[in-house]
């Protein structure tokens, strides 16, 4: 992990938690963070943040 909560997202190539090179950044990324505890834990808490910027829950 980075050390660092990410507010920008430029690869979507590399997991931006910790900068790892992702399969493909859809499935792939849902595949790093359910391998990488630490990356799902920063995934969940970027996730917390953002979530009530949006209406509803979050489909993309």
């Amino acid at each position: 992990m980075n050390g660092t909560q990410p507010t920008n997202w430029t690869d979507p190539s590399t997991c931006p938690f910790c900068d790892g090179e992702l399969t493909d950044p859809g499935a792939g990324f849902i595949d790093h963070i359910h391998d990488s505890p630490d990356c799902e834990s920063g995934f969940d808490q970027w996730r917390s943040n953002v979530s009530g910027d949006m209406g509803g829950e979050w489909s993309g």
